[in-house]
Formats: structure tokens, C-alpha cells, sequence
């Protein structure tokens, strides 16, 4: 039989396509406009139909002609820049080019017709609103959109916040837009440490087929240790051994490295002597939110938090456990699964980049394995329409309980919150 067509979008360093390697796929087209991301996809797996360009550009047509004129492209994998979604960025969601770019690629799945799709994205699409409002222009000036969902705020003679400015506005008009395609849908939020990954990165992930009911999202095989799983792999598990020998990494400066001096495994700026917290934070000391990602160092027995792309930022930034100094490349691709002998291009803020920004291998491997069981049972499989506020409802549970933090991740992972 031929080698089934898999075509990767916006594949940046590969992390979810080296996941669909360990399930047994293997990507013919890749498409990537970065440069620098190209040479390492160049280097790493040559023989890899790549397309260095804007996907904007990119005609179903051609790339088919590419390809030798298949019969079908068995899968389409993307995950569009998720800057204007990401708690770290302006929250300008679908109104900013880069939230369009989710558009572009629901252009070519329209157009290409592959059986299965996979969009992933950061967890805040869940919530994000259609149209920002600055927080200083909003009644009352809150900073959590949730605030303004079940009554009207009249607060500073502000106007009333209007329904595509409130939490989760965006994705429902995704939604309405997704219907268009004609695909079955199935998406959730999801851990990447629930399927191996030493690392609690939270993922918007969608699976869309086109014939029939859409795969379920892949069951956790990681938590709390038990006959149905495994323990969480842990920042030990899969960096200890470079300790002494960590490779390329950036520095702090002497200033930051006063700080994280200060800080015990496990802990953040809140850690530090109360006379020194404003001093470190700045204009941050004020801002609202929990502020949990600055001046983090990481804990030995326990998963890491979302790897970044900015190694040595005081928002950004994780610290070694042990040492105060930032992950090397080396260990910040260790926590995402990416192999040793996996090559990065570029300068070494381009690794980090490139690294941070990739999707953790184990998470594509799941994703990919549960698509390659659906396909497998294709004939068993059944016509359904999906239900899009009961798997919202689900998704922002499980998002906001990590948001919470009230509980350890090991126990709120015996809850159940991710399918319950």
C-alpha cells in the first residue's frame, strides 16, 4: 500500500510531527515560514516535502500536484501561532492576523478534504473573546473575563461589555464557522504530562473527521500511579543526567540571579523575603492574576511547568532546580521528548524559540495513536453531530481547575477533571 499522505502546518521545530513518528506516521509535506525552523527541519528529516512560506499563500491544488496527485490525504495536522490567545500575549484573539491564521487552515482543510484533521492550540482559546477590550476601558476593570459572564458590571461610566467580548465568544464563533466544513468534531484540554511528557503544559486539541463520528480524545496513560497508569515523569526522570554536562544555555544577569538565589525548589517570587517582592517584580508587583510564571525554579520530583520559549525573563523564566542558572536547550528539549540526536538550527535564543513553541512529542504521539485506532475501526464507527457546550463545559473545567492551583496536579488528576 502507499505511504499515507500526512501533512504538517506551521510545524516550527516538529514536535507533534516527531510524535505522529512514534505512532507509526510519518509527515510526506511539512509547510513553515520561518527560516531558521526550515534549516532544522532540512537537517533533522530531509527527505520531507517542505514548503518554506506563508501557509496563506498555499493552494490545496498545488500541493496536491506536489505530492504526485494522491487519492486522499490521510491526515492534516497544524497548530496556528497562538500568540493572541496565550495569557502571555495581548488577548486580541480572532481580531488579530495571527488568530486568523486559524482561518487560513480551516481554508485548506476545506479544500483538501483530508479524512482527519488535528488542530492544537494554547488552552485559553477556550476562553478567549472575540473582540478585546483593554482592562483600563472595561466596568470595574477587571482583568478575568469571567467576572462579566453572569451579570451586567456598571462600574466608571464604562460602556457594558458586549457578548464578543466575553470568555469563550471566540471559539463559538469557530464553531459556527467549523460547521461550514462538514467535519465531526472532538476537542477537549489536555496535559501533556498525562501521556509522558515530564512537563504540565496545557493544549487545546481538536480532532476532526471527515466520514463519521471523530476519534475520542487519547485517555491519560500517566498520574497518579495505579493498574491503568504510570507515574508522572518528573524533571528527575528526564534531565538529572545533565547536571553536570547541560550544554548551551543562557545566563542570568546578576541582578535576577540575586533573586532566584533565594528561591527553594519548587517556588516562585512569592518565595522571596517580603521586602524584596516589589523590588523583583516591578510594575508586576500590581498587575492582577496569580503571576505563578515569574521567577520560577523548578522542582526535582515533580513535572515541569510549560516550557517557554524565553529562557531568562523574570516572567518567563525557569530556573534549574539546583543550580542558578536557566535550562540549557538541551534540558528544556528534554522536557518537550524531543530526542538527543535531534538538531537544532539557529542561535541559541532561535533553539529556545523553536523548542518552546513545539508541541510535546508524547502529546502527538497520543494524539496520533488514538487517530490511527479510529481509522482502524473505521467500519464500526457511526454518523453523530457534536455537542459543543458540553464539550466547552468540559474544557474550561479542566482548565480553570489548573488555574486554580488549590490542589496538588497528582490529586487533581485523581478527580477526574479532564473527561468527568
Amino acid at each position: 500500500m502507499a505511504e499515507p499522505e500526512i501533512w504538517s502546518f506551521f510545524s516550527g521545530g516538529m514536535g507533534l510531527d516527531l510524535g505522529l513518528e512514534q505512532a507509526g506516521f510519518t509527515t510526506t509535506l511539512a509547510n513553515e515560514i520561518d527560516p531558521v525552523c526550515c534549516e532544522t527541519i532540512r537537517g533533522n528529516r530531509p527527505k520531507i516535502d517542505l514548503i518554506e512560506g506563508d501557509v496563506a499563500t498555499l493552494e490545496a491544488d498545488e500541493l496536491r500536484k506536489k505530492r504526485g496527485n494522491p487519492d486522499e490525504v490521510f491526515l492534516m495536522v497544524g497548530g496556528p501561532p497562538c500568540q493572541s490567545f496565550s495569557t502571555g500575549g495581548k488577548r486580541a484573539a480572532l481580531s488579530d492576523p495571527r488568530g486568523n491564521l486559524i482561518y487560513v487552515y480551516l481554508r485548506l482543510i476545506s479544500r483538501v478534504q483530508p479524512r482527519y484533521f488535528v488542530l492544537e492550540n494554547v488552552a485559553n482559546l477556550t476562553t478567549a473573546a472575540l473582540r478585546h477590550r483593554p482592562i483600563e476601558d472595561r466596568p470595574g476593570k477587571h482583568w478575568s473575563l469571567k467576572k462579566y459572564q453572569s451579570h451586567a458590571i456598571q462600574e466608571d461610566g464604562a460602556e457594558p461589555m458586549q457578548p464578543d467580548e466575553l470568555s469563550g465568544s471566540a471559539i463559538r464563533q469557530l464553531f459556527a464557522d467549523l460547521s461550514e466544513l462538514g467535519y465531526h468534531v472532538n476537542f477537549g484540554v489536555v496535559s501533556a504530562a498525562d501521556y509522558g511528557a515530564p512537563q504540565k503544559r496545557m493544549r487545546f486539541i481538536m480532532i476532526g473527521a471527515r466520514n463519521g463520528k471523530a476519534p475520542e480524545l487519547p485517555c491519560p496513560t500517566y498520574g497518579v500511579e495505579s493498574q491503568s497508569r504510570m507515574a508522572l515523569r518528573t524533571v528527575r526522570d528526564a534531565i538529572f543526567d545533565l547536571r553536570e554536562k547541560p550544554g548551551e544555555h543562557s545566563e542570568y544577569t546578576p541582578s535576577v540571579a540575586r533573586y532566584f538565589d533565594l528561591i527553594p525548589p519548587g517556588g516562585n517570587w512569592r518565595h522571596l523575603p517580603d521586602e524584596l517582592k516589589r523590588e523583583a517584580m516591578g510594575k508586576s508587583y500590581d498587575a492582577g492574576g496569580g503571576k505563578t510564571g515569574f521567577y520560577r525554579r523548578l522542582a526535582w520530583d515533580e513535572p515541569a511547568p510549560t516550557i517557554t520559549g524565553r529562557s531568562n525573563r523574570k516572567g518567563t523564566a525557569m530556573c534549574h532546580p539546583e543550580f542558578t542558572r536557566p535550562l540549557s536547550v538541551r534540558e528544556c528539549a528534554r522536557l518537550q521528548g524531543f530526542p538527543d540526536s535531534w538538531e537544532f538550527s539557529g542561535s541559541m535564543a532561535s533553539k529556545y524559540l523553536q523548542i518552546g513553541n513545539a508541541v510535546p512529542v508524547p502529546l502527538g504521539r497520543a494524539v496520533a495513536e488514538a487517530i490511527a485506532q479510529h481509522a482502524s475501526q473505521a467500519h464500526k464507527v457511526s454518523q453523530t453531530t457534536f455537542d459543543l457546550e458540553s464539550m466547552l463545559s468540559k474544557a474550561v473545567t479542566r482548565l480553570r481547575a489548573t488555574a486554580r492551583n488549590k490542589t496538588s496536579y497528582r490529586a487533581e488528576n485523581a478527580t477526574g477533571l479532564l473527561f468527568g
